[in-house]
Parts: C-alpha cells; structure tokens; sequence
C-alpha cells in the first residue's frame, strides 16, 4: 500500500495516463477493423473488450464495493457523535 500521499497521487495519475493511453489504441484499433470490414470490427471488438475491459472492472469493481458498504455503514447507524445511539438524551 502506499503510504505518502504523493505517492498515492502519483499513482493515481500513472494509472490514468495508463488508461486513456490503452483506450485511445482501442479507439484507434477499431476505427482500422471497421475499414477492414464489419466481422473483422466485431472479432476486434470483442478482443477489446476482454483486453481494455477486464483491467477496468479490476480497479472499478473494489471501488464500487467499498461505496457501497461506506454508504451502508453511515446509512445503517447514523453518525451521532456518541458511542451508543440515545444515549446522551
């Protein structure tokens, strides 16, 4: 894990050069499989989507999961400064 703040931005700004760097190859690829012809399109569309699409859910899904039981948490027990609900009433 990385422990600076820097270094997590540095992270995140890696990774997404990264990504838009490999979406703008699959862009071009399959601008060029489209004037190869319509099944050539689809074949490269369906490579591109294991390719591109695989690393994509790998970063988003945790993200979404980790929303999700954030959301859940402070919607289950609300936040309300003490350690048990009522108590300071």
């Amino acid at each position: 894990m990385l422990s600076s703040r820097r270094a997590r931005f540095a992270y995140v700004l890696i990774m997404l050069t990264a990504f838009a760097g490999v979406l703008g190859l699959a862009v071009i690829v399959l601008k060029q499989a489209l004037f190869a012809g319509v099944a050539e399109a689809w074949m490269m569309a369906g490579v591109l989507a294991v390719v591109v699409g695989l690393p994509v859910a790998l970063i988003l899904l945790p993200v979404a999961s980790w929303l999700k039981r954030n959301v859940r948490v402070n919607g289950i027990i609300p936040n309300a400064g003490e350690n048990v609900p009522g108590a300071g009433r």
